[in-house]
């Protein structure tokens, strides 16, 4: 009798040394299934904690998610930009895996990654593509070429994180903007621009995001109405005697120090918009605003639509930029940051070699 109730004791305290042994099961949550710009449907998981970001645009739109602090790796737009190290402090701790090469798939495996977030660039590129495959971890493509694209991207990016609401709110912002740049076209004098992205003779084309976004202003933009671009992949050169061809009245530019460098160089002073001054530099924030990559793309529409009609446009600019900063970023402005913004020429670190979309 002793025996039995030995050999019982002893089971019970070996099933007892099992299950301390045994991690207990952790409550699961089930991802979320998403379909991304490229029409793949992605599982994506529930809570992820380290985050790899390859594409400009979609770095920024996680910090408003609150995602700031995961993104683990990410791009040479993003880690350049000052605004967007103050906002996300965390940020500067990511590493960058992608600067306009290759991605670099072992510093993305080595951050433990559990969800990429890449564009059509990426995708697209068979080895980049093979690479993203092996790698095993979930990615979700992102990628727009138009406005309404781009809010699609941006409903994407919310499901996929579970911020639907934030991202519906950016949505109606971004459409406030254009109904209130739309309204005041209409009673507006048409004006000749033109516009040089990145550098001073390359430039917007038909169909381009930077077209769209400029035509709901009212303004003439030359680059579309004569005259042969040279393009080279999605991006449209001109030359200097293009320019002087086309005579605009106002030239805009979304990269620091190129208005410098127009409104200096002899070779340009010919041109009217030269001739008067009106060569200007586009506000530049955590992005080049109005940029095809650029989440801000609503305050370079505004403040494109203050500088067309500063008599019969209701805008306080200065307003508009803090209560963007506070709205989805939870972010204060300060005056020097109001100022830097405006002034556009520190806002990001230098670039590397390497060429920038």
């Amino acid at each position: 009798m002793k025996r039995t109730i030995s050999l019982a004791l002893v089971c019970v305290l070996l099933l007892g040394a099992l299950c301390a042994c045994t991690p207990k099961a952790q409550p699961q949550t089930d991802g979320i299934t998403v379909t991304d710009c490229a029409g793949r449907t992605v599982t994506v998981p529930a809570d992820p904690q380290s985050i790899s970001v390859l594409c400009p645009f979609s770095g920024p739109m996680l910090v408003m998610f609150g995602y700031g602090d995961r993104i683990t790796t990410t791009v040479n737009n993003a880690a350049r930009s000052k605004l967007l190290a103050d906002i996300c402090p965390a940020m500067q701790n990511a590493v960058v895996v992608k600067n306009s090469g290759a991605i670099n798939a072992e510093e993305i495996m080595a951050r433990g990654t559990d969800l990429i977030v890449t564009n059509a660039g990426v995708y697209e590129t068979a080895a980049e593509r093979e690479k993203l495959d092996a790698m095993g971890i979930p990615y979700i493509v992102i990628d727009f070429e138009t406005i309404e694209e781009q809010f699609r991207a941006v409903r994407v990016l919310g499901e996929a994180l579970r911020q639907s609401e934030k991202a519906e709110q950016y949505i109606q912002w971004f459409q406030s903007a254009l109904d209130r740049a739309d309204e005041a076209a209409k009673t507006g004098t048409p004006v000749r621009l033109y516009h040089a992205v990145n550098e001073a003779v390359r430039t917007d084309y038909k169909g381009s995001y930077c077209a769209e976004w400029i035509a709901h202003t009212g303004a003439t933009n030359v680059s579309l109405e004569s005259g042969a671009l040279n393009m080279e992949g999605n991006k449209a050169y001109t030359t200097l005697e293009q320019i002087y061809a086309w005579d605009p009245d106002l030239i805009i530019c979304n990269e620091a120090q190129v208005d410098d460098y127009i409104l200096s160089d002899e070779k340009w002073v010919g041109l009217s918009a030269v001739q008067t001054g009106r060569v200007y530099q586009i506000p530049i924030g955590i992005t080049r605003m109005g940029h095809p990559s650029s989440l801000e793309t609503p305050l370079a529409l505004l403040w494109l639509t203050k500088l067309l009609y500063p008599d019969t446009f209701d805008l306080d600019f200065d307003k508009e930029l803090r209560d963007f900063y506070m709205n989805f970023f939870g972010f204060t402005l300060s005056d020097d940051w109001l100022a830097a913004i405006k002034d556009g020429s520190e806002m990001r670190t230098p670039k590397t070699n390497d060429k920038e979309a």
